[in-house]
């Protein structure tokens, strides 16, 4: 398979210095490797985004001289894409839906590896098309009491039971936006995504791509 990378922000402001030298990692990763290099803007949380950043974000890209393989991908022309796979889980028995908020999880006081850790209260309730409402429920996946490994490049072997260290996790928002581990998995597999150079911030959220995949 060949190589191809990605650099995807989010339109919440101004391409900052971390992510320019995410976005430099990346680049050179895949020119090394004489790879694609992607770019894909994560537009899916309209609440948290700047109008006009996404512009800026590539127009700064552009005059540092980054050159893109193919158009500039946007998650928010991807939402079909989404739901079909919150289909698949649904038929797979992998969803519930979750009324819990976020101070019913604190409030069990279980920590996790990005602090409380949700506690599988609602698991039992299931799904229900009749009775689902996405403006009063978010969409939790089922996880498994498994470790998942993968190595990084820099960290070496990194390994995380999902169900001990997080807990079942949001798909889909009770607001009704998509989560952000669903839409970058769906993309980076529509996309041909074969490495990914980004932030160690994501390091944790790996696990629970790799699952998703």
């Amino acid at each position: 398979m060949n190589y191809c990378g990605r650099f995807a922000p989010s339109p919440s402001g101004p391409l900052h210095f971390g992510s320019l030298i995410a976005a430099m990692g990346s680049y050179l990763d895949a020119k090394k490797n004489h790879g694609n290099w992607l770019i894909r803007i994560e537009d899916i949380d309209p609440p948290r985004e700047v109008a006009g950043a996404a512009d800026k974000i590539i127009d700064t890209l552009d005059r540092f001289g980054f050159e893109w393989d193919e158009p500039v991908l946007y998650q928010s022309t991807r939402y079909t894409a989404y739901q079909d796979a919150l289909h698949e889980l649904q038929k797979e028995k992998l969803l519930y839906q979750c009324i819990c908020s976020r101070s019913d999880i604190q409030a069990h006081g279980l920590q996790g590896v990005e602090g409380a850790k949700y506690p599988g209260t609602c698991r039992k309730r299931g799904f229900d098309n009749s009775t689902y409402a996405p403006q009063r429920s978010a969409l939790r996946i089922v996880t498994g009491d498994q470790p998942i490994s993968f190595v990084d490049g820099l960290r070496g072997t990194i390994c995380q039971n999902i169900a001990q260290d997080i807990g079942d996790f949001i798909l889909k928002r009770a607001d009704g936006l998509f989560a952000y581990q669903l839409a970058v998995v769906i993309d980076d597999a529509y996309q041909g995504i074969t490495d990914v150079v980004r932030g160690a911030d994501l390091l944790t959220s790996t696990p629970r791509q790799i699952y998703l995949q």
